[in-house]
């Protein structure tokens, strides 16, 4: 007995007949809600304001940028000591608790950070901790709650909701950089977490809603995709491992070292912030643009069409020359990679064990996402300068998109069982 059937096009996955999935039941307000919640999670905040903090947290303690960086590390750790729980209590209690649960846990540690004392130690622990408080903030949570709602449209669903990373790069820069000129780096974490508390917690409180289950039947059960055990054995699962570290260790050792590097080639604070911006409109632009492909497009074409051409943007930066032009493209490929994932999963593996396979995959992104910031700012502290990191990070940006072609068609049937 098989499945519900995939269409297997290598090139064009047309949309089936329309339907307005995001009027029927209200379901906007979920996309609503889990944009909130994405521009105002772990994955966005911590990542796209650390380069704010950067230099007044070595100004005062006198860490090196690795030390700074290593945070991001600890948080990668703290995704994977608690992305498996937060797995199972998202089967158990349904999105939302966990969602608001997490929400409030990441603003308790904003707090956290904004408490450093000098300790190296302490701050590493901090980011450990914001991770673990925070984890049902990421996409993990979010994704598994658009999928539910979503069938025909469930590329532009994801794209619109996890475009909220977007708002957080194009606003959070500059407005925590006015707080932090004005009030010190202790001011802007806590000004973080009260934002989080006053919007992300009331947004999600009152719009999100966990879909329903209908009874299932002995077919629909047969036919919701791969067991984690199946999808484990695949070639699918681990050409999206290999493939996505690649990418993630890149596109995360890009972004939260943009500001310092910027500044380092001779920008002014505030003409690096206004970069860190501009990185922001793209990281939205390519998370809409992802969505809207990938419900027209096989994935792993619109995967080397988006994630690609920064490899071309990190030479740009090596040089340095054209700073804006390397920027949107690198903001395209972080808009595109969050979509890509969860879509892949969906498109290869189905929903049947989608939050545990996918759990895999986002401690993977983690690890890379903790990996790439720390590894640019060694080569940094190493050599005094980011050109190695960038041209390592380019051929990544080649590789990683090419392996992915390897995942072939989609499949057209699950086997049962």
């Amino acid at each position: 007995m098989t499945s519900r059937t995939e269409t297997s096009s290598p090139l064009r996955c047309a949309p089936d007949e329309e339907v307005n999935e995001f009027r029927r039941d209200h379901a906007w307000r979920v996309v609503l809600a889990a944009w909130v919640g994405v521009a105002m999670g772990l994955t966005a905040l911590p990542f796209y304001t650390l380069g704010i903090f950067a230099k007044p947290l070595a100004l005062e303690f006198g860490w090196s940028r690795a030390v700074i960086q290593s945070g991001f590390s600890f948080s990668m750790l703290g995704v994977i000591c608690s992305a498996w729980a937060a797995g199972w209590a998202i089967d158990r209690f349904g999105v939302r608790r966990v969602a608001l649960f997490s929400q409030v846990g990441l603003a308790l540690g904003f707090v956290g950070l904004a408490a450093q004392t000098g300790s190296s130690t302490l701050w590493q622990v901090s980011w450990l901790l914001l991770a673990v408080l925070g984890v049902g903030t990421t996409p993990l949570t979010w994704s598994r709650g658009i999928a539910a709602w979503f069938d025909q449209r469930r590329g532009l669903a994801l794209g619109v909701a996890l475009s909220g990373t977007g708002v957080t790069a194009l606003v959070a820069p500059p407005l925590v950089n006015l707080i932090v000129s004005a009030h010190g780096w202790r001011a802007g974490y806590m000004a973080v977490a009260l934002a989080i508390v006053l919007v992300a917690v009331p947004a999600v409180w009152l719009m999100f809603r966990d879909k329903p289950r209908a009874a299932p039947t002995a077919q629909a059960q047969a036919g919701d995709g791969l067991r984690l055990a199946q999808a484990l054995r695949s070639r699918h699962f681990w050409l999206l491992i290999v493939g996505f570290w690649l990418i993630c260790a890149a596109v995360s050792g890009l972004i939260p070292n943009l500001v310092p590097m910027l500044t380092d080639s001779g920008l002014t604070m505030t003409q690096a912030a206004g970069y860190a911006s501009l990185l922001g409109l793209n990281v939205m632009a390519g998370r809409l643009l992802a969505g809207w492909l990938l419900d027209r497009f096989w994935g792993p074409g619109v995967a080397l069409v988006l994630l690609m051409p920064p490899a071309v943007a990190c030479l740009l930066l090596a040089v340095p020359q054209w700073p804006g032009a390397a920027v949107m493209m690198i903001g395209l490929a972080a808009g595109a990679e969050f979509d890509l994932i969860a879509y892949l999963c969906l498109r290869y593996f189905g929903t049947r064990n989608f939050g545990q396979i996918y759990a895999w995959q986002w401690v993977n992104f983690s690890v890379a996402a903790g990996a790439g910031p720390i590894a640019f700012a060694m080569i940094f502290d190493h050599s005094g300068s980011y050109h190695h990191a960038l041209l390592a990070a380019a051929a990544l940006l080649v590789l990683g998109p090419l392996l992915l072609l390897g995942l072939g068609r989609y499949p057209k049937a699950w086997p049962a069982g």
